[in-house]
């Protein structure tokens, strides 16, 4: 496909991503388990209270708990249909259920990002008053609303539309999607604080309109996200700062950073030599933080929590959103890793300015090092006293859904003018996207079932 009847193609990726979208979100919206999310009664009693549906889970053996584990004996006996969609919930105050038993604060993403599925959870209620079809409800409602939000900001995105379309595309993010999760909502927020950089930074310009979405995009993750989401909002300064000193150099200026060789050495070592005594006083007066650098660095030396658990990053990161049940081959993994560098390859080179590439690569990093720190003390299972591998430097709680809305950041460092790297076909990378997004969300369902009557 010539390059110019291929342009016309990627001006109606959005509309490719939709049809894509809805169909593989409904099929797992019908075809997974319920619960199938990192703390799936959790987000389903958040919902229901929100929808002022507040119902006992335990009328149906189910906990506030996470996992599917209580769903295994009715998928065996053949009876979890009767058991989850034709049994009508049973209504409770919700000051007495567990653990959720209060409405969360409205400016709180807690509440905002369970509103939608609230309504679908209301919406199921009133087609029939089951569990099993308010969660299914529930995910069709969500997947839909987020699909159309993802579809209509990879339509005016200007650069990097097949990206935003295969990652979008991933088991990871469409399971996430067609589920009760908060988690979506983080990442539509993320979806578009790079959709605002990556547009300022083609306008060449920062113009009143650009201004007000930044700050009106701003004051949303703030509110509306998960804490680690939060760091994205750097990128407007950072593309603003950039811009100006484009600016500058277009009109001739300095642009305070064109120094010679000899001041680039003396404040290479000035800058260097600050930098080892702000970390010596850290250490001094934080010595805890040389065992947190200690324990971030052994997990990348020594697999510590070895099987599908949900610290498994490799597969978490794309294709399982939940290792422990979803029992997704690795090679999956590895295919859906390929293809997003193929991808990142392919698009067009946009980015001349290396202090936006790195820059977007050091937030990756901050938010890769602030997940591993923040779960440096969370015991797993609620494990008391730890076991060995904890103690020997195991980190637990970290999942792949919390690094996935970080993966453009890479892209902004690979589309560098400076990078020669380039893919031409990029038609081939189309259609692997959309045939390996159907095969592996077919093997997400295939996979967790498998595991639920054999393993």
């Amino acid at each position: 496909m010539k390059t110019k009847e291929f342009d016309k193609v990627e001006k109606n990726l959005h509309k490719i991503y939709f049809v894509v979208a809805v169909i593989i979100s409904s099929v797992l919206s019908i075809g997974m388990p319920l619960f199938s999310e990192p703390d799936g009664q959790w987000h389903y009693s958040v919902s229901s209270n929100i929808a002022h549906l507040s119902n006992d889970l335990s009328a149906y053996g189910e906990p506030i708990g996470t996992g599917t584990d209580v769903q295994e004996a009715a998928y065996q006996r053949g009876d979890w249909f009767e058991k989850y969609f034709e049994n009508q919930i049973v209504k409770m105050p919700i000051e007495k259920i567990p653990r959720t038993s209060s409405i969360p604060p409205v400016l709180n993403f807690n509440f905002l990002g369970h509103t939608i599925p609230a309504f679908g959870v209301w919406l199921g209620y009133h087609i029939y008053p089951s569990v099993g079809v308010m969660v299914v409800v529930g995910r069709l409602v969500s997947s839909l609303v987020a699909s159309f939000a993802i579809c209509m900001i990879i339509k005016y995105l200007k650069r990097g539309k097949l990206l935003f379309m295969a990652l979008s595309l991933t088991p990871v993010i469409v399971a996430t999607t067609a589920s009760l999760s908060y988690d979506t909502l983080s990442y539509i927020a993320a979806l578009l604080v790079f959709m605002i950089t990556i547009n300022v930074y083609e306008a060449k310009r920062m113009t009143w309109k650009y201004a007000l979405a930044m700050l009106a995009t701003t004051v949303f993750v703030m509110i509306g996200t998960k804490t680690n989401i939060k760091i994205l909002v750097a990128l407007f300064p950072l593309v603003a700062f950039v811009l100006f000193l484009q600016r500058r150099k277009e009109l001739g200026k300095s642009s305070f950073l064109n120094l010679n060789r000899r001041s680039l050495v003396i404040l290479s070592v000035t800058g260097t030599a600050l930098l080892v005594l702000a970390l010596a006083a850290v250490f001094t007066f934080k010595p805890s933080l040389l065992f947190s650098a200690y324990r971030i660095i052994i997990n990348f030396m020594v697999n510590l929590a070895p099987g599908l658990s949900t610290n498994n990053i490799f597969i978490g990161l794309l294709v399982s959103p939940y290792p422990g049940y979803n029992y997704m081959p690795y090679w999956v993994a590895g295919a859906w890793y390929i293809l997003l560098v193929l991808v990142m390859l392919s698009e067009e080179k946009f980015v001349k300015s290396k202090l936006l590439s790195f820059g977007a690569l050091g937030l990756f990093l901050a938010n890769f090092l602030g997940v591993y720190h923040g779960f440096l003390t969370f015991l797993g299972a609620g494990y008391n006293p730890a076991p060995n591998n904890i103690v020997a430097g195991a980190i637990y709680g970290q999942q792949g859904r919390y690094f996935t809305p970080f993966i453009p950041l890479l892209a902004l460092g690979l589309s560098n003018t400076a990078l020669p790297l380039k893919i031409l076909s990029k038609r081939s990378v189309l259609y692997l996207t959309v045939g390996l997004a159907f095969v592996s969300n077919f093997i997400l369902i295939f996979a967790t079932l498998f595991g639920i009557y054999y393993l």
